[in-house]
């Protein structure tokens, strides 16, 4: 049986943070050199926010605001959803399945200590969640 934690599968890249004062601008551009979907807006070594990808295509580009002016605090997605690096990979899952995440940060004694991507998650723990990722979805969906 599979018992693993986000400690165990979470990537070991250095974490991208930016400050809430940083424009969008930057803040891609640190996505691009680190090759990673989102930066945390983290404030007095506190976690504020994330900004993704999406946030920059929805809440940035398609609404025709300049990068360079925006900041990140206009945009990004504030007090984020988190985990702790010993709950279970199954929970994240959960997590992730139902809120539509692709990045959730992982904190630890209320420090950032990495972020769980939806890359992070193998096809095996993805499988073996399947059957119970479906039950959700049509007990939800009769509830509406």
């Amino acid at each position: 049986m599979r018992h693993r934690t986000v400690r165990e599968i979470m990537s070991c890249i250095e974490v991208c943070q930016q400050p809430p004062e940083a424009s969008v601008r930057d803040a891609c551009r640190v996505m691009a050199e680190h090759r990673c979907g989102s930066v945390l807006v983290v404030k007095g070594g506190r976690l504020v926010g994330i900004f993704t990808r999406r946030d920059a295509l929805e809440r940035v580009f398609a609404c025709g605001r300049d990068p360079q002016q925006t900041r990140l605090a206009e945009v990004m997605s504030a007090q984020p959803d988190t985990i702790g690096p010993n709950h279970s990979v199954d929970e994240a899952i959960r997590r992730m399945d139902e809120f539509g995440y692709r990045h959730l940060p992982v904190i630890e004694a209320e420090r950032v200590i990495g972020v769980l991507s939806i890359r992070d998650l193998s096809i095996e723990d993805l499988a073996a969640m399947h059957a119970e990722l479906e039950s959700r979805r049509a007990i939800a969906e009769r509830a509406w």
